[in-house]
């Protein structure tokens, strides 16, 4: 399944859970959020990792440091938009076994300082 897929999953998925979604692949020099959305009073930069049922490092574990980097170097540009400072970073893994999908999200995943 193509990452596109994925990200359809993961914006239908949180729309269930109450999000909002702002923006999609937002890119700029730094790197590239997945989704962007509004959950409650808080930006939520979310990074969707899909999986297959036999996947060997978890999508949490592959949000490394230098991914990291770039998803907060690219979130500090968008923060310029968000009036009252309310942000945190979430990853949400997708597991696909033969007949269903399984949802991870992941809330406050890592945090701004986290160097």
């Amino acid at each position: 399944m193509e990452a596109d897929n994925y990200e359809e999953k993961a914006v239908e998925f949180l729309k269930l859970k109450g999000y909002k979604i702002l923006n999609r692949n937002f890119r700029t020099k730094f790197g590239e959020i997945d989704i962007i959305a509004k959950d409650k009073k808080y930006t939520v930069f979310v990074e969707v990792k899909g999986r297959s049922s036999n996947y060997k490092v978890s999508g949490l574990e592959a949000v490394d440091f230098y991914k990291k980097n770039k998803i907060k170097k690219a979130s500090l540009f968008y923060s310029i938009k968000i009036p009252d400072g309310y942000f945190r970073f979430d990853v949400l893994e997708i597991i696909r076994y033969r007949d269903f999908y399984q949802y991870n999200l992941i809330k406050n995943a890592f945090t701004l300082d986290e160097l």
